[in-house]
């Protein structure tokens, strides 16, 4: 697969692989939601284009479907995947034609932070042109139109544009530490705090670290199974999870998992990704944490 990206990005005057990199990706899709019986079947909807912005490469690209597998390498290349409402749209669209677990890689979703911030969702289009004093310049039914009409060069302008505007919204909230959008009930210009400064993930253990260490919940994407050496076997079986953290030391975290409802011991070497959630709890007494 890494043969094959080299080979695509060479093909776009890019003559070698980074290191790392942040990636901005937006994806648009072949059919729409009444399409394929409603939102409950996101995964259904397919992939038609993939815009990306490569920090490392100060580049923007696009992948048509059988470009994924390049997409993919500039994925796992990535120490931070930025996007706007990836994990309820973008990642469950892309999982069924990738053969990596999305819900593992190192995601800053900008809509977590707007929910965060003002209770509630607020789309992409508001936040340009209140933040941005620009916007979408179409919407995802026009995209599927183009698919319908073979129009593919059409779906990349406007894909970009979404990513344009999805990587200047970041850079903005980053810079400013605040985005703004209008009130659908008066449209006055709001205001919401986001904190989207860091850039690179810390490692697991040290989120589990710091969640412990504040007694706040984590959420746990964890591998039902031993986890292969990178590239040997790219499908691994994982579920998400929220738990406390109980107990820690270098090799398990021990807790209360919300999952099954009972405490529970984690190897640390399964767990595949980990985020520090705002909701916190309490020890009980005879619970002694230990951290090591």
């Amino acid at each position: 697969m890494r043969a094959k990206a080299l080979s695509y990005f060479r093909a776009r005057g890019v003559n070698s692989m980074p290191d790392k990199d942040v990636v901005v990706f937006d994806i648009e899709t072949r059919k729409d939601f009444e399409e394929v019986g409603g939102r409950a079947h996101v995964d259904k909807l397919g992939v038609s284009v993939v815009g990306a912005y490569s920090y490392l490469r100060s580049q923007y690209l696009t992948f048509e479907a059988h470009e994924l597998g390049s997409f993919v390498s500039l994925l796992e290349n990535a120490e931070l995947v930025v996007g706007f409402n990836l994990r309820d749209f973008d990642l469950p669209v892309l999982q069924p034609h990738v053969s990596i677990a999305l819900d593992a890689l190192p995601v800053l979703d900008l809509m977590d932070g707007i929910v965060g911030a003002v209770g509630f969702r607020v789309g992409l289009d508001s936040l340009a042109q209140a933040t941005l004093g620009t916007g979408k310049s179409a919407d995802g039914l026009q995209a599927v139109r183009w698919w319908r009409e073979g129009n593919i060069e059409a779906i990349k302008t406007y894909c970009l544009q979404d990513v344009r505007v999805t990587k200047e919204l970041y850079e903005y909230g980053r810079a400013h530490g605040r985005v703004y959008f209008f009130s659908r009930q008066d449209g006055q210009k709001l205001a919401a705090s986001v904190s989207w400064r860091g850039q690179a993930p810390t490692s697991v253990h040290a989120v589990l670290r710091e969640a412990f260490l504040q007694r706040r919940r984590v959420r746990l994407v964890y591998a039902n199974g031993e986890v292969p050496l990178r590239g040997s076997a790219p499908n691994v079986d994982a579920t998400t999870r929220e738990c406390e953290i109980h107990r820690m030391d270098n090799d398990i975290i021990e807790g209360y998992c919300y999952l099954r409802g009972a405490v529970r011991q984690f190897r640390i070497g399964r767990i595949l990704r980990a985020d520090v959630l705002e909701a916190c709890y309490q020890l009980h007494d005879d619970v002694q944490g230990t951290l090591l």
